[in-house]
This record gives C-alpha cells, structure tokens and sequence, in this order.
C-alpha cells in the first residue's frame, strides 16, 4: 500500500444509513423531491449532497457519472474532517439510477461508467469513497466490474495474504473474531476509554490513584460504586446505530460463524444490512439463521450479561463451558479471522492455549487463525508464532494501519465474492461482449423451456441453478 495515501474506492454490501460516513449523496428527480426510502439517511445523518437522476427515463449514463464526479470534486474541496480518527472522510455513494431512475435495463452500464468514473476521482482528491449496495446483484457485478478495472493496491505480500483468506471465505472455511478495535471507528470507545467515560459520567474517578490500577481492577472499582453498571456499559455501547466499513466489509464475507467480545450489536446489523441473517448467541437458536454470531462478553440488551469487572472475569471462567467450547470448536474446525482484537483477554488466551495443547497431543500442526494487527504489536505476534499467522498492516500511526486495516478487507471481499447472480441477468447484458450476451441468451432460453416442459419437477434443480445466476430475471 503506498504511503501517499491515495483515496481508496470500497465496495460494500448494505445500506448507507447502516454505515459510518462523514458525506453521502443522495439521489433526486428533477424537482429536487427525495424518495422515502432515503429519510435514514437523511434523519441525523452526516452532510449530505444531492444529485438529481432525472425523472421517467432519467439522464443518459454519461450525464449521471458526470453529476456524481462533480459532488466527489465538491466534497474534496469542502474539507471535511473525518470522523472516528480516520486519515481520510468517507464519501458514501450509491449505484444511482437504478431505482426510479430509468435505468433499471441498463445496469451494466451504469456500473461500468460509475466505477471507472470513481477509480479515476479518488486517486485525484483526498477522499475515500464508499459505494454501498443492498441488492446482492448489483454487488455481485459491481465487484466484477471493479476486477476488471484496476487490481487493490496492496503490496505483494499481503496481495497473497488476502488471496488465502478470500478462498478460505469462498469455501466456507473461514469463521471471524472480533474485537474492540473493529467498533472503534464507529464511534464506540475502547475498553480503557469506556471506563475512563463511566468514572467521569458517574462521579466514581481518583485520578493517578485508580489510573495505577489495572483496567480490570479498575472495572471492579467502579461497581462498587456504580451497581448498575452494565446498564450503564449498554447505554454507552447501545447508542451507536451505524457500523464501521470494517463492519460492512466482513459482513460481506458471508461468514457462518463469528464470535465476538464486543456488546455492541453493529456487526448483526451490517449483516442484515447486507441481506443475511444472524442468530445471536447464547439467546437464540441458529437452526433457523443463515449465520450465527456469540457474544462472548455479553451484549447491550442484556446488560446482566456484560462481562468487564475482575469478579465478572472470575464468573465467566468458571462457567464459560459451553460458549467458550464453540470458539475452541472454530479452531479446530475452521480458520479464524481476527480483527479488532490484540489476542490480551485472559479467557480468549486460555481456551486458545488449551486448543493449542490439544491439537500438539495429537500430532497437529499448522496455524488456526490470522491476526490482522493495527496495533504493531511484532513482539505479541511472536508469542503466538505456530498458532496465529500475525499480520501487522504497513502504516507509520495506528490511524494509517487502522485504514490499511479496510483496505485490505476490502480485498479480502473481492477475492472471496464468487457471486455470479448477475451473469444471465439481461438488466446486466452489458457487461458481457457480443458472444456473450448472445450465449446468455441462449441460456436463458433453454432456462424457459425447462421451466415450460417441468410437469414432474425433474427439471426443477436446472430451473434453480439458472435462476441463481439470473435467468429468471425478466
């Protein structure tokens, strides 16, 4: 990743209200009037910029692209201070024109001419620019398009690192970990910030005298003069509605398993967000989700849960037993991503070690997980050598790695998007050549002839299958 800091194009599954951004642009017809569905993320949002895509038949491709570019010139040259520690603001953009704006047949040529239009503006503007899509299509293509266009700047290594863990993603056998790290740009504190914010919003701090104490000590401290303290601990972490692009990025993963020690809740929403479903664990069955996420450490609405004093750390040892066995299950079974995390909590390094004199009573060798490393902590990753390949993003300040740290799960998302849904879709025609198209249509004929012909169902899986790469699109 080069040390200038060029702006960055993310491609993110989800909705924009969902995702932190310092400006997003909003779309409009040609009286200015905003659609509904857009009064999220106009309701206490960030700065937003308007772009009008016509009415009826909307504005040719070209003219929409063009409308788009000015408003990135525009923000670039606003200087707005980005949030949540950031080197760069975070410019949302969504796939205009689509929806309402008369270029629902012509998909493919909207993406082409926006993304190519984008790539070229963020190497010119000190932005980062963040297209968010729901529909799980237009990403699909999206990421197709982007392919073709420009490869991720990442250095070679972790051009490697990245290819790894995107085949891991697309064959199921990657399962995530989360930290604190991951909320922090969202706006959430870290551990030692939270308490610091408790004692001050409670009366309960001592200056130097409790800031000698260790973090869980300190915890402790604080709940004996504060009862309801994880209540507190939820009305602080449960406030925040928007997750960061780390968040969007790994829920584009489409993970099954994730575990978490965080309480907040921003993760699930990015997933659903992204159209998936998630069972949050230990309240909840997964039988019936498409994914599942544990909360380790408790969660916001259930504040009886929240485990962050000394004396809760005690509890949780002593009981985590069935929950501290799903994460052991994982590194056994799976490849586990962690982000956000520096591998420090007492209970996670001891159910790891356990896993890890397991695996050696067996003759097992090989790492379990990769750490993706913001903190520079080469002498952490040393201690962990054999079991956890550690991988410290470049990056002379936290913040630099803290965004290298997107970048690269943004690669991560391109690699591991095997989604083709799009392909027989003709509203995306245009992203294939002429034999192409031509071959695409002869597909989606023989899809309509099965279809026809199906009066015992034999054909059904063939209907299916087409129809999952867009043959059933009209």
């Amino acid at each position: 990743m080069p040390t200038t800091y060029p702006g960055h194009l993310f491609l993110v599954r989800g909705r924009i209200e969902t995702v932190v951004h310092d400006a997003a642009v909003v779309p409009t017809n040609d009286s200015g009037e905003v659609a509904d569905s857009w009064r999220p993320v106009l309701d206490g949002g960030p700065s937003v910029w308007f772009v009008s895509v016509g009415s009826g038949d909307g504005v040719p491709p070209a003219e929409l692209v063009r409308r788009v570019l000015a408003v990135v010139e525009e923000v670039a040259a606003s200087d707005l201070p980005p949030a949540g520690g950031r080197v760069k603001p975070v410019l949302a953009v969504p796939v205009l024109g689509l929806e309402g704006g008369g270029h629902d047949r012509d998909r493919g040529e909207v993406l082409q001419e926006l993304l190519a239009g984008l790539l070229d503006a963020v190497q010119r503007v000190d932005l980062d620019v963040a297209v968010v899509v729901p529909d799980a299509a237009v990403h699909a293509a999206a990421q197709h398009v982007r392919a073709g266009l420009a490869a991720p700047p990442l250095e070679e290594g972790l051009a490697a690192e990245a290819d790894r863990l995107g085949a891991l993603a697309r064959r199921g056998d990657l399962a995530l970990f989360l930290g604190a790290g991951v909320s922090v740009p969202a706006g959430l504190p870290s551990w030692g910030r939270m308490l610091r914010l408790l004692a001050e919003r409670t009366g309960g701090h001592d200056g130097p005298a409790v800031d000698r104490l260790t973090l869980l000590d300190r915890a402790q401290l604080l709940e004996q003069r504060v009862p309801d303290l994880g209540e507190r601990v939820a009305e602080l972490c449960g406030g925040a509605e928007r997750g960061s692009l780390a968040h969007g990025l790994l829920a584009g993963l489409g993970c099954r398993a994730t575990v978490t020690t965080n309480y907040d809740r921003l993760y699930e929403t990015a997933v659903r967000a992204a159209g998936g479903d998630v069972a949050v664990l230990p309240w909840a069955s997964p039988l019936e989700a498409a994914g599942w996420v544990l909360k380790l450490h408790g969660d916001v609405d259930h504040p009886e849960s929240i485990v962050l004093t000394r004396r809760d750390v005690v509890r949780f040892t002593a009981e985590v037993g069935p929950t501290g066995a799903m994460l052991q299950n994982l590194l056994l079974t799976r490849h586990l991503l962690v982000v956000g995390s520096s591998m420090t909590d007492d209970n996670v390094v001891r159910l790891a070690q356990e896993v890890q004199v397991h695996r050696e009573q067996h003759g097992v060798v090989g790492e379990v997980g990769t750490v993706l490393d913001v903190d520079d902590d080469a002498a952490r990753g040393q201690l962990w050598g054999g079991q956890l390949s550690w991988l410290t993003l470049p990056g002379g300040r936290l913040e630099e790695r803290a965004r290298n740290l997107e970048i690269f799960l943004d690669a991560v998302a391109a690699r591991a998007s095997d989604d083709a849904r799009w392909l027989l879709d003709p509203r995306f025609s245009g992203l294939l050549d002429e034999d192409g198209q031509a071959l695409a249509a002869d597909v989606r004929r023989l899809r309509a002839a099965a279809a026809e012909h199906d009066a015992t169902g034999a054909w059904r899986p063939l209907v299916a299958a087409l129809d999952a790469l867009g043959a059933g699109e009209e």
